[in-house]
């Protein structure tokens, strides 16, 4: 053994400034001759400024799989064409995610991280961190090869099924990072076939693809009804069932994101930087004519809109909304329009769900240009068919000479000095917020703040805009109005929805005010605190 390392360690001498354990077991396959390394580098593969950083994880109780390296070069190279594909098919041109190239092997460039501890450490629930943690400290050791934010990590099957089936550790995508599962059948050789093998791979390779959409940033979403008999299955809904063996595509929206990620441009600017933005203007519209829903507003921005994306994502048979409920959102896709704006057509025909008292969520997604994802959602309903679109922008009264005439409290200290006092309510900004205080001594719903108009003004309703991102969201809340400011009544109760974007509370018939209070009364992660972005009247 010891011959065969230093004779490994004198071939790979041209080749790195060290001879370390993990690349000898990884060399032991059969290596091609290295006289010519440069002309094994594969011709189709495409590499980028930044590239995917692709990673073998072994748990210290495993060893690598037989032929990992080619196997895996030869699916990722097969994944990396039909990105290809599909971006050009887009209208992208033949945009794809980069890979390194290994020019010992010809193949793909594959990190093989040894880990510290036995696979029962690395389970599929919630093994991601520690994995994680290891691949972390390997990049802060060895910085040269981290050269994305992206990452996939595969990790060999820990056993088999009675039925053959593989099964391991983490298989899902976690932010810009993904898992996925190599076992012996993980073979293109595999690809296409219609027997258990084939199926097989179908079911663990398109999983893998499918994660690696994850982890580029792709959430689920589904192809539109008249899709299925063109393109096939969408790879971020079932495509992991699919890829290879029937027809399986990336949908417009998928691609809109792709196309300003990270590994997907050949360039070296600042991806995934801050960015504040939100829609200030929305207004939606169902024509009988044409029976499409028509969507259209206006946006602020700090980092420039390439797309704009819209997910209706139904709620079927009380499936709750979000993460792993969204593989039925259907979607479209449309370009800004100038600097601040966006129109889209969505015919009902492409949505599967239109029975009586089906509720979705409207996503609204502004793609921008450095990378990043801002998002707004909206719901309506069907009845009779037809949807029933309530979101639309109202006109509201301007908040010039608005201030705040009390607070039950506001957090001056914790929240820096942007965020947390009351008068964020009204600064006409969604970005920032008030917060109760929960600072020592920390306050208790309920909670409540009045609002001088500055002169006696009508008004048939209220808006409320949750602070962004949902953070202490508050849920039932009371409305109060005054002309003197001493003497209040209430106007109604209500219940906010856990969404960002404003939300518009009628009063029933015109009031009369100079002063509004609301009084916030429970909170949806019902704890204690509270946080609105926006209050206003229209």
């Amino acid at each position: 053994m010891k011959k065969i390392i230093l004779y490994a360690c004198i071939l790979l001498a041209g080749l790195s400034s060290a001879c370390r354990k993990n690349q000898i077991v990884e060399n032991q396959e059969n290596l091609p001759s290295l006289k010519n390394k440069s002309s094994l580098v594969n011709p189709n593969l495409v590499t980028q400024m930044h590239n995917l950083n692709l990673i073998y994880f072994v748990p210290n109780d495993l060893d690598t799989l037989a032929g990992y390296r080619k196997r895996l070069s030869d699916l990722m190279l097969w994944g990396q064409n039909w990105y290809k594909d599909e971006m050009q098919r887009n209208g992208y041109g033949p945009k794809t995610f980069g890979l390194l190239p290994d020019t010992a092997t010809g193949g793909v460039k594959i990190i093989l991280i040894r880990g510290a501890l036995p696979k029962s450490s690395y389970p599929y629930s919630g093994g991601s961190g520690a994995v994680a943690s290891e691949i972390n400290a390997y990049f802060a050791a060895h910085p040269t090869e981290k050269t994305s934010e992206h990452s996939l990590i595969i990790i060999p099957r820990y056993s088999f099924q009675t039925n053959g089936t593989p099964s391991g550790g983490p298989f899902y995508g976690s932010g810009k990072w993904c898992y996925a599962l190599d076992y012996e059948g993980m073979d293109i050789q595999n690809m296409g076939k219609t027997d258990a093998a084939g199926n097989l791979f179908t079911t663990w390779f398109g999983g893998m693809i499918h994660e690696l959409g994850h982890g580029l940033n792709l959430p689920h979403n589904s192809q539109k009804v008249s899709e299925n008999a063109t393109l096939g299955m969408a790879l971020m809904n079932a495509g992991n069932y699919t890829l290879s063996k029937s027809p399986t595509f990336l949908t417009a929206t998928d691609a809109a994101i792709l196309n300003v990620n990270q590994i997907f441009n050949n360039d070296n600017k600042t991806y995934y930087g801050s960015v504040t933005a939100g829609i200030n203007k929305i207004h939606a519209s169902y024509s009988p004519t044409n029976s499409s829903i028509t969507v259209s507003g206006k946006y602020t921005t700090s980092v420039k809109v390439n797309s704009i994306v819209y997910y209706n994502d139904p709620n079927v048979n009380n499936e709750g909304t979000g993460v792993n409920h969204d593989y039925n959102a259907i979607t479209w896709e449309s370009k800004s329009i100038g600097l601040d704006s966006f129109y889209v057509v969505m015919p009902i025909s492409d949505l599967q769900y239109k029975s009586d008292g089906m509720a979705y969520e409207l996503k609204v997604k502004l793609v921008h240009e450095n990378g990043n994802v801002t998002e707004t959602i909206y719901t309506y309903t069907f009845a009779g068919g037809v949807p029933v679109l309530t979101f639309s922008s109202q006109n509201e009264l301007s908040k010039t000479g608005w201030t705040i005439a009390s607070f039950s409290s506001e957090e001056t200290s914790g929240e820096g000095t942007v965020n947390g006092r009351a008068s964020k309510l009204i600064d006409g900004n969604a970005s920032t917020y008030w917060h109760s205080r929960w600072s020592s001594p920390a306050t208790s719903y309920p909670h409540n703040v009045v609002i001088d108009l500055g002169s006696l003004k009508t008004a048939n309703g209220l808006s409320l805009t949750q602070r962004s991102g949902l953070s202490r969201s508050v849920k039932n809340f009371e409305v109060l109005t005054s002309t003197d400011g001493i003497n209040f009544t209430s106007v109604n109760n209500y219940v906010a929805a856990n969404t960002n974007g404003a939300q518009y509370f009628s009063f029933g018939s015109p009031k009369s005010l100079r002063y509004f209070k609301i009084i916030a009364n429970s909170a949806y992660d019902g704890l204690q605190f509270a946080a609105l972005a926006e209050l206003g009247l229209y």
